[in-house]
């Protein structure tokens, strides 16, 4: 598919999985900054009883309080934004997608960092590598390539996001490993050219499936 197209919908859907829960203010924020409390409704007392089912009675050092209604405006604002409301059909798209597909999506492009999206996209690139390891591969050193799925995958990432992220280098990977740079260079400097190639594959399949299914229910709706 088209490089342009692809990255037009790496714009979309960075737009459209955009955390926005944070854009107002929940009641109890807004209470406690700004408490619209009529004092006079219920005059305080230092200690007042409450009566309780079954006779008992509980003091209480507060007395109750009258809150007004915290509606400013005649008109209540709209559930969805503008913008929220035009990306929908993305937001669709990615929700029918494989679960793989569906957590690299989240993850890369909706900055959603649960571990079960972490845990989706790793056993996914690792299956889709397995099949390129070489027969008689020592048990250390599939050790240590399955440790170098995750980094993988946070490479491809950061490089898809930020075009003037530097990737990491053989010297800094072999560090990390706690190996020398003579053998990561002989022995897991091609393993880890492929495991790149595996999650940018993860990444190109994921986006041709979400235009896909988009352009599908587009079609689909001017049919109907």
């Amino acid at each position: 598919m088209n490089t342009q197209l692809l990255q037009y919908a790496r714009i979309e859907l960075t737009t459209a999985l955009m955390d926005l829960s944070g854009g107002t203010k929940g009641q109890l924020e807004a209470f406690s900054e700004h408490p619209p409390a009529d004092k006079n409704h219920y005059p305080r007392q230092h200690i007042h009883k409450v009566q309780l089912e079954g006779n008992k009675q509980v003091r209480s050092e507060r007395g109750p309080t009258y809150i007004l209604e915290t509606r400013s405006r005649i008109r209540p604002s709209p559930p969805m934004k503008e913008f929220e409301f035009a990306s929908c059909a993305w937001r669709r798209a990615v929700n029918t997608l494989p679960v793989h597909q569906n957590s690299w999506i989240r993850y890369c492009y909706g900055f959603d960092l649960k571990f079960d999206h972490q845990k989706n996209i790793c056993e996914a690139v690792w299956l889709s590598y397995q099949k390129n390891l070489p027969v008689g591969l020592l048990d250390k050193t599939k050790k240590r390539l399955i440790s170098l799925v995750w980094l993988a995958v946070q490479d491809v990432a950061a490089k898809n996001k930020n075009e003037s992220y530097k990737e990491y280098a053989g010297a800094a990977l072999a560090t990390l490993m706690e190996i020398s740079r003579s053998t990561w260079c002989e022995v897991y400097s091609p393993h880890w050219k492929v495991l790149k190639m595996a999650v940018s594959e993860l990444d190109n399949d994921s986006l041709i499936q979400v235009i896909s299914i988009k352009e599908r229910s587009i079609f689909e709706e001017v049919i109907e």
